[in-house]
């Protein structure tokens, strides 16, 4: 009976090789195969691709390629560009690389938390610097208060007839962009003509724009010129700029949004500033459509009060603009929490066509700035300050960061989750207000961190 038992164990000990074998050699079956078809997922199995030129047709840009962008890359009118998740596309350094949706053009980047789409640098790791390649530039039929209705960004400089922009669809899709990050775009064609990280520029209501991250850019982090387009879970971490820019009529409705500042990273350019945001109007104060952007549950972390000098205020509104601005926290920014300059951006506010309300505003150089020409009403700090934290208007002014409950503003590990005791849990205000999630608290963030798995806070050492 030992004996049998002992050739049985044998027996089985054999199976067990020949299993193993017979798994290993389909593994590699499998390793072959990928490497020779397109349903990879391991991108650096196979030679990076260049994508250039005109894409006028559908274009598949899939996961198991890492894809190079050279020169200025354009999606046609009629064109769609499909972005598979977790898929990689580098900006060529020397063509000064763009991505580029033409009006009539789509672009469908849909990652996920587990698989994010990332636009970066091809320079190698540890190499990446802010400007290496241009950035993505969406193009739409949106409105725009500019004479005749169009434009074109940047004058035109990154091609007679490139990026031209505006049109009476306010519904105007462009496609989605979901999980999604660009690092160190914002290269230099010109002097003080940079391009900014994701430019919106006249993109309707019927294009999608969730998780999107931006980082070291060399020029704004989000820019829109006019348009409706709407957008969730927005982050600009450390660009050159402005974080959040918007002017020639901008209209949409933006919730849970990020804006973390480097102290050493700022615009340099003779008139430059860098804010959390910048808000304008057009080319005039009074022409309309009046821009007006409606924003709710922002966190401004600003670069500190021993920043360089070039850095300015956490949000600053001016030349005519409108605006909607409620359950934000701004903190530890340079010269002001809120800025308010010219006249009628500052008549909008004191007769209630702008608000600014149910804020937290601390840690700031100090919280209420005015400068320039104002109207009749906010000239002084004192008078604007008295008016935002009066009982309709709600803004709260707290000592310092640590009384807003807020454990960590380390710019290599952002922690943006509330404390059990911050004041920021409540407060929140949606009176009046529609096309908002409603929520009790201020803030980009309570307790759920929505940056988890896709964003990156290291993107210099990231290998891709």
């Amino acid at each position: 009976m030992g004996r049998y038992f002992y050739k049985v164990i044998q027996i089985q000990k054999k199976m067990k090789k020949l299993n193993f074998l017979a798994i290993a050699m389909l593994c590699l079956a499998t390793i072959v195969t990928s490497c020779s078809s397109d349903d990879s997922d391991e991108p650096i199995v196979l030679a990076p691709e260049t994508l250039t030129g005109n894409i006028t047709t559908t274009t598949n840009l899939t996961a198991d390629k890492v894809w190079i962008l050279s020169g200025t890359v354009r999606v046609m009118d009629g064109g769609v560009l499909n972005i598979a998740a977790g898929t990689t596309i580098r900006g060529d350094k020397a063509s000064k690389a763009a991505l580029i949706i033409e009006r009539g053009g789509k672009i469908n980047a849909i990652g996920t938390a587990n698989a994010p789409i990332v636009f970066t640098s091809n320079q190698a790791v540890n190499t990446r610097g802010i400007g290496d390649w241009a950035g993505v530039v969406i193009c739409g039929k949106g409105i725009i208060n500019q004479a005749g209705g169009t434009s074109q960004y940047e004058g035109g400089i990154l091609g007679a007839d490139v990026a031209n922009y505006g049109g009476t669809d306010a519904a105007d899709n462009s496609g989605t962009m979901k999980y999604v990050r660009i690092e160190y775009a914002g290269i230099a064609y010109a002097a003080d003509k940079e391009i900014n990280s994701l430019t919106l520029a006249a993109v309707g209501s019927g294009t999608t724009l969730e998780n999107i991250q931006v980082s070291y850019g060399g020029d704004d982090g989000f820019e829109f010129f006019g348009g409706s387009v709407n957008a969730k879970n927005l982050i600009a971490y450390r660009c050159t700029d402005d974080d959040f820019d918007f002017e020639y009529g901008y209209s949409g409705h933006i919730q849970y949004a990020v804006s973390i500042k480097d102290p050493l990273i700022f615009d340099n350019s003779s008139s430059g500033a860098s804010n959390g945001i910048e808000c304008d109007n057009g080319s005039t104060e009074v022409v309309t459509p009046v821009n007006k952007p409606l924003l709710s549950n922002f966190t401004f972390i600003g670069p500190g009060v021993g920043a360089n000098a070039k850095h300015n205020s956490g949000v600053l509104f001016r030349k005519g603009t409108a605006f909607v601005l409620r359950n934000s926290i701004i903190v530890d920014h340079l010269k002001a929490g809120f800025e308010l300059t010219t006249s009628v951006a500052s008549d909008r506010l004191a007769t209630g066509e702008s608000d600014f309300k149910n804020n937290l505003v601390f840690g700031n150089e100090m919280p209420y700035k005015v400068s320039g020409t104002l109207g009749t009403t906010f000239t002084t700090a004192a008078i604007l300050t008295a008016f935002a934290t009066n009982s309709t208007n709600a803004n709260v002014t707290l000592a310092n960061t640590a009384a807003a409950g807020i454990t960590s503003t380390i710019l290599t590990a952002p922690n943006l989750l509330l404390t059990s005791t911050s004041p920021a849990k409540t407060g929140a205000s949606f009176t009046g207000l529609t096309g908002f999630d409603v929520v009790t608290y201020r803030g980009a963030m309570n307790t759920t961190d929505w940056s988890t798995g896709w964003a990156s806070w290291t993107p210099g050492t990231n290998v891709y």
